[in-house]
């Protein structure tokens, strides 16, 4: 897959230098570090320990992602994906699907569609965790983008997603706060076929990549916090990137350019920067769309 060229880099737009975020990648890896010897000293580490180191390489990844996409994956990233599941956090499942699904076995993606599809609010078990509206669209996403040619897990996601309640829901899912049926539409386009879902699918990145440009903007305003990576933003966020990522793989790369180009292209370069490092951080494209003559290939700030 063609990527992003190599002059990508998204330090411009946020205006931090490669040192200030490998500083900060470095601080919060080895705060996950301690974390997790000072747990283990003392027996098995608890949920709460896994949390918060899980939380930390998680920081640590996004930062990463800004000026090394490929490290952050395999290092930090996967920590936190590892450390979210034994948790019992469905965020793990959706950072692996999202940004490393090769890696993710069938009985794996089969055990999270059956932890999906069995789930029952309300009743209580080893399960509770999954009864909040975020952990399914997380779960859900994963599954999703997972399914694959498996036309049976397709049908019965689809026909889950349909019928509940999240599908027009408004609780608020992941650091932008954004409604979750947002998340489940994004799902929906994943499981579906034809031209309409791609498009479905760009529109709803591009109103995310508006979201975060906007959150973005404020904390760069107050520039103690912002230079000092002391924010309280996710300058990379995981959501958008990883939908991002997935939404490639699912329709092809040269295709979301193109709708992404056609609903997002008057946003900021600030908004393009989670878009550009998901579209980099894809792994092999989903069906090809091939480009028409004498089309000039997209640059970092050309959707």
């Amino acid at each position: 897959m063609a990527s992003p060229p190599s002059d990508f880099s998204p330090l411009g737009p946020l205006q931090l230098s490669a040192e200030q975020v490998s500083t900060a990648a470095d601080f919060h890896e080895s705060y996950a570090r301690l974390v997790l010897q000072e747990a283990e000293s003392d027996g098995r580490p608890g949920s709460h320990a896994l949390i918060e180191a899980a939380s930390a390489y998680r920081l640590a990844g996004q930062w990463r992602l800004l000026v090394d996409p490929g490290r952050a994956v395999r290092g930090a990233l996967a920590q936190a994906a590892d450390l979210f599941t034994r948790a019992g956090l469905t965020f793990g499942a959706y950072l692996r699907a999202s940004l490393a699904p090769r890696g993710v076995e069938r009985s794996t993606r089969d055990n999270w569609t059956r932890r999906l599809l069995t789930q029952n609010a309300g009743r209580g078990g080893p399960d509770d965790l999954l009864d909040h509206p975020q952990q399914q669209a997380y779960l859900l996403l994963a599954c999703a983008m997972l399914a694959g040619e498996d036309p049976a897990a397709r049908d019965r996601l689809t026909g889950f997603a349909t019928e509940s309640p999240h599908r027009v829901g408004v609780v608020p899912v992941g650091s932008l706060a954004m409604p979750v049926r947002m998340f489940w539409g994004l799902a929906l386009n994943l499981l579906e076929e034809g031209e309409r879902s791609a498009e479905s699918y760009a529109a709803t990145l591009a109103e995310l990549s508006r979201a975060y440009a906007k959150s973005v903007d404020l904390a760069m305003a107050n520039e103690r916090t912002w230079f000092k990576a002391a924010a309280p933003v996710d300058v990379a966020d995981l959501d958008l990137i990883g939908a991002t990522a997935m939404g490639v793989r699912r329709f092809g790369e040269v295709r979301m350019r193109r709708l992404l180009a056609d609903v997002a292209g008057d946003v900021s370069a600030v908004a393009k920067v989670p878009l550009n490092i998901g579209i980099r951080v894809a792994g092999p494209p989903g069906p090809p769309e091939p480009r028409p003559p004498h089309t000039p290939p997209t640059g970092p700030g050309d959707l």
